[in-house]
C-alpha cells in the first residue's frame, strides 16, 4: 500500500510517536540513562583502580551494583510510561471513529516508516546537541583537572592507567608496531622546565612549544600516554573541543593541542618506591638505571617523531623534547647524568606571591577532589601530587615543613624554603629565570632563556602575549615575618 494513501493513519502514527518523545522527554529519560551509565563506569573504574584492595573493590562495587539496579529500574518504569502513552492517541482516534487501530499501529510497524522517523530522530538529537553540548568555547571554565574528557573517555583512562603492567605492555606494543629504534629519529638533548607548581612553568612551556623544533606532550596523548604513537593513529586528530580555561582558574586556556606535563607517569612508572605515602623522596645520580635511561629515550623520541618527525639534522633543526614537570625540582643531578648535554630551566618567582599561590591551589583542589572524585583519581595518575587532598611534598626538608599544617598558609612558604634552599646547591646546573623578569621584559628574558638553552630566538615571535604583564602582586600580610624575611634572603641568590 503505497505511504500516502494511509495519511490519517501516518497522522496518528506520528502524533503516537511525538507523544511517546514527549514523556520520555518529561520524564527525564536521558539524565536516568546518563545516571544508569556512570553507575555502570564508576563500577568498572573501582574494578581498574590500583589503588584499593581486593575488600576495597569488593564493597564499592557492591554499592556500584546496587545504584546500578536502582537506576535500570528507573530507566525501566519510564520506558513502560512512554510506550503506554503511545497508545493513547491510537485508541482515541479508533473511539472517535477517525482512523481504526489496526491500520494505525500497521503504519507504527512499517519499514519506510520506522527509517523516516529515525532519521528525523537523529536530526532533532544532533540539532539539540549542537545547541545545548556546543563545544567549549574561549573563556569558558574548566570544571575539573581532567576538562577535555568526555564521560566514555573515562573508561578508557581506567584502562589505560589500571596497572603498571597495562602501562608497560602498552610501551611495549607501541615500540613493536612502530618500530622506534635509537636509529630513527634524529634528536638533540630534551630542554627540562621545572620549578615549584605555580612558579610559571606553563606560561614558560607554552611560550617556548611555539617554536618549530620543539616538540611536547599534548592534552590529546592522554590517557595512553606511554603509547603515544598508536593513540595517535586511534584516536586521530581530536580538535572539537576548543580552548577553555583550566580548572586552576588562573586564566590559563587550554585545548586538546595545548601542550602539557604527563612524563611523570614514567618516574613513577620506572621508581615507584621514591612515591611514599606521605612524601615522594629525592633523587641522586645514584638513582641512574640503564633500563630507565632508555625508556625515557624511547618515549621522548617518540613525542619529536610524533609532532616534529619532518625535521632533520640537515636542516640544522633537529627536533627537541621538552618537558615540563615540576617534580623534576628533585632530580636536578640525576637529570644531568641521565640526559648528557640537557638544559633544565627553572622559572622563579617572588616568594611570597608563589606561597600564597600555591596556599589558594591547595584549597581549589581540596574542593575539587571532595566534589569529583575522578579528578581525584585523573591527577594522581599523571603524579600531580602537589595540592588538594593527593598532595606528598617532595622531601627537601621535611621537618622544617611539617611544622605547619597544609591550610596554613605558612606551610607552602616553608615549603618554597625548603625547595630553593635545596636548590642553592644546583645553581650552575640549571638556569633560573625570574618569572618578574618574564613580565617586565619578556622579549630581552626569552631571547637570554633560549640561548642559555641552545634555541634560536626567531625574531617574528612576540613573546609579551605568553605572559603577564605587570607587576606579581605581594602578600605579606599571609606569612610569618621572619620566615618571609629567610625566604626573601634565599630569592636574592638566584
Amino acid at each position: 500500500m503505497p505511504f500516502f494513501s494511509v495519511v490519517p493513519a501516518v497522522s496518528v502514527a506520528v502524533v503516537s510517536v511525538i507523544v511517546f518523545a514527549g514523556v520520555l522527554f518529561a520524564v527525564r529519560i536521558f539524565e536516568t540513562i546518563q545516571k544508569t551509565y556512570m553507575a555502570a563506569v564508576g563500577g568498572v573504574e573501582t574494578m581498574l583502580d590500583s589503588e584499593l584492595d581486593d575488600l576495597q573493590k569488593e564493597k564499592a562495587v557492591q554499592r556500584a551494583g546496587l545504584q546500578l539496579i536502582g537506576q535500570a529500574f528507573q530507566a525501566f518504569w519510564r520506558i513502560a510510561l512512554a510506550l503506554a502513552a503511545v497508545l493513547v492517541p491510537i485508541y482515541i482516534a479508533d473511539w472517535l471513529g477517525w482512523v481504526d487501530q489496526g491500520q494505525t499501529l500497521s503504519v507504527l510497524l512499517r519499514v519506510d516508516f520506522i527509517v523516516l522517523v529515525s532519521l528525523a530522530a537523529v536530526i532533532v538529537t544532533w540539532a539539540l546537541s549542537r545547541v545545548r553540548s556546543a563545544p567549549a568555547k574561549v573563556g569558558d571554565k574548566a570544571t575539573s583537572a581532567a576538562p577535555l574528557y568526555a564521560s566514555g573517555d573515562r573508561l578508557v583512562h581506567a584502562f589505560a592507567f589500571a596497572s603498571p603492567w597495562v602501562q608497560r605492555s602498552l610501551a611495549r606494543f607501541d615500540d613493536l608496531v612502530f618500530k622506534t629504534t635509537d636509529r630513527e629519529t634524529a634528536g638533540r638533548p630534551p630542554i627540562f622546565i621545572t620549578s615549584l607548581a605555580r612558579g610559571g612553568t606553563t606560561a614558560l612551556l607554552n611560550a617556548m612549544s611555539t617554536l618549530p623544533e620543539i616538540a611536547t606532550h599534548r592534552y590529546a596523548d592522554m590517557p595512553f600516554v606511554t603509547a603515544p604513537m598508536l593513540w595517535s593513529r586511534l584516536a586521530g586528530d581530536r580538535k572539537s573541543i576548543e580552548e577553555r580555561e583550566r580548572a586552576h582558574g588562573d586564566g590559563l586556556k587550554i585545548s586538546l593541542q595545548s601542550p602539557e606535563a604527563f612524563d611523570e607517569v614514567f618516574w613513577m612508572l620506572m621508581a615507584p618506591e621514591k612515591y611514599k605515602a606521605d612524601h615522594i623522596e629525592l633523587w641522586t645520580p645514584k638513582d641512574l638505571n640503564t633500563d630507565a635511561q632508555l625508556f625515557f629515550e624511547r618515549q621522548f623520541r617518540k613525542i619529536t617523531k610524533l609532532r616534529r618527525g619532518d625535521l632533520t639534522e640537515a636542516a640544522n633543526m633537529a627536533p627537541r623534547y621538552l618537558s615540563k614537570n615540576n617534580a623534576n625540582i628533585a632530580r636536578i643531578d640525576l637529570l644531568k647524568a641521565q640526559f648528557p648535554g640537557c638544559q633544565i630551566l627553572v622559572p622563579l618567582r617572588e616568594p611570597s606571591a608563589h606561597a600564597a599561590s600555591l596556599f589558594r591551589q591547595h584549597k581549589n583542589f581540596v574542593l575539587q577532589h571532595a566534589e569529583d572524585p575522578f579528578t581525584r583519581r585523573y591527577m594522581r595518575d599523571i603524579g600531580h601530587f602537589e595540592f588538594g587532598d593527593l598532595h606528598r611534598p617532595l622531601a627537601f626538608d621535611l621537618d622544617f615543613v611539617r611544622q605547619y599544617s597544609t591550610d596554613d598558609p605558612n606551610y607552602w612558604l616553608a615549603y618554597w624554603i625548603s625547595c630553593f634552599d635545596h636548590l642553592t646547591q644546583h645553581v650552575e646546573k640549571a638556569t633560573f629565570v625570574r618569572q618578574a623578569d618574564l613580565r617586565t621584559s619578556p622579549q630581552e628574558t626569552m631571547e637570554q632563556v633560549l640561548n642559555a638553552a641552545g634555541l634560536a630566538s626567531p625574531q617574528t615571535i612576540d613573546w609579551r602575549g605568553h605572559f603577564r604583564d605587570g607587576e606579581d602582586p605581594r602578600h605579606d600580610d599571609l606569612f610569618d615575618r621572619a620566615l618571609l624575611e629567610r625566604a626573601r634572603s634565599i630569592y636574592q641568590l638566584f
